[in-house]
């Protein structure tokens, strides 16, 4: 009787384990179709032909394949432009970004720094209260940067949520280490740089990406600061595609037949703009969840 019990216990308890595992794995699939069936309706409408889009015949595969929209987009010499522009402003910007926050989070780090505490008060601060668009916009006036592309840069160089990320990864690392290498005669940069920053390789892999996810994706600066075309990132051209025509128009390439729909050329500029970003997530991946878990142990 003592083994029946004990067999009907352990059967319930592998019911229970296996109807969770099913509601927990349905749960997961839901939600990345809800992401991923966008994404798969965008490129489809970007490869679908133009009577096929006007009767709202696609829906999750192309329908007449063809890539009208791309070469329309692709040959734009304007989000040509703006491509290579947000290329060399997103990497410029996140290597002076880590530099600002490693320069500032390592300090912070120091028990034996006068005044951490009140620094790190005075640092959080503008994480909760922000002067607002108009007192932005009439300090970047009165620097000169007005149509300028440090105007996307310095006003947002350095984040506290990053930098607060960065400071608990270097209080993990190990004293012992750093006294070592003092012995050996390295002074503190040396330190920083031979001991310190090898070791945090995956925290500064998750705040790069970071870094370079939240330039790729902001545009509300340009329109605000840049008024030449030629600083206009990948995003303005984006936001301008998508929110200055209408379903009626169309781009002519060669004539009436090979009209391609604004619709497929949104759709189409989504893509262009989403690749190079997606390209580069494999490659600091497998840094992302160990960096940001590792930040997060230790206040």
């Amino acid at each position: 009787m003592v083994n029946n019990g004990r067999g009907s216990a352990r059967g319930l308890s592998r019911r229970r384990y296996l109807g969770s595992s099913i509601f927990i794995n349905c749960f997961v699939l839901l939600c990345t179709l809800i992401c991923v069936v966008p994404v798969l309706h965008i490129v489809a409408l970007s490869m679908s032909g133009r009577e096929a889009v006007l009767a709202r015949q696609v829906s999750l595969l192309p329908v007449d394949l063809q890539f009208n929209a791309y070469k329309s987009v692709f040959l734009d010499k304007s989000m040509q432009n703006a491509l290579v522009f947000s290329v060399l402003l997103t990497f410029g910007y996140t290597v002076f970004a880590m530099i600002g926050s490693i320069l500032l989070a390592y300090p912070l780090s120091k028990k034996q720094l006068p005044g951490r505490k009140f620094l790190m008060i005075v640092i959080l601060i503008p994480m909760y209260f922000a002067g607002g668009t108009i007192p932005e916009y009439l300090w970047i006036k009165q620097l000169g940067l007005i149509d300028k592309p440090l105007a996307l840069v310095l006003p947002v160089l350095i984040s506290t949520y990053n930098t607060i990320i960065l400071r608990n990864f270097f209080l993990n690392i190990p004293d012992s280490l750093e006294e070592s290498a003092y012995l050996d005669g390295c002074n503190d940069a040396g330190v920083l740089m031979r001991v310190v920053l090898p070791l945090s390789a995956a925290a500064l892999a998750t705040l790069s990406l970071f870094y370079a996810v939240t330039r790729w994706n902001s545009f509300a600066d340009v329109r605000y600061y840049i008024n030449s075309t030629k600083y206009y990132t990948l995003q303005m051209k984006l936001y301008q595609v998508v929110f200055s025509t209408t379903d009626t128009e169309v781009s002519m390439l060669e004539g009436g037949r090979n009209a391609v729909l604004s619709e497929t050329i949104r759709s189409a500029a989504i893509i262009y703009c989403t690749v190079p970003i997606v390209v580069v997530y494999p490659f600091l991946q497998r840094h992302f969840v160990q960096g940001v878990m590792i930040g997060a142990v230790k206040a």
